[in-house]
């Protein structure tokens, strides 16, 4: 008798706490979205695609370009004197999106617009 009472006692109180954890689960506040990070961004140069040409070969022909080789191919450390340094990263950009490969491998079509950003953290202004 009293085992079939301690045993009724414990399966009502896990109901008990089952239905009380679910509630607290469904009512708990939702965790905001981890925010970006702002950056900054300062357009270097932009230009139209030619047909056949790669972003690269348009981008040396309009501007003094220093590169370096990776293994990637042509690595654009500077564009008219801009760098990519101390967090900061020369990016390109075809019509408006960031590219996917390397703008030596990109063959541009009439038409294209290409950019080239400097882009970094956000400075705080104090």
């Amino acid at each position: 008798m009293k085992t079939a009472f301690l045993i009724t006692t414990v399966l009502a109180l896990c109901l008990t706490l089952c239905a009380c954890a679910q509630r607290a689960s469904v009512n708990a506040p939702k965790a905001a979205p981890a925010a970006t990070p702002e950056r900054e961004e300062r357009l270097v140069i932009t230009y139209e695609g030619e047909e056949g040409k790669t972003a690269l070969e348009l981008l040396k022909s309009r501007a003094r370009v220093r590169t370096s080789s990776s293994q990637l191919g042509e690595l654009v450390e500077e564009i008219n004197g801009v760098r990519s340094d101390n967090g900061y990263y020369l990016i390109y950009y075809i019509n408006g999106s960031m590219a996917k490969t390397g703008a030596g491998n990109y063959l541009t079509k009439t038409g294209d617009r290409i950019e080239w950003k400097l882009i970094g953290p956000k400075k705080n202004k104090q």
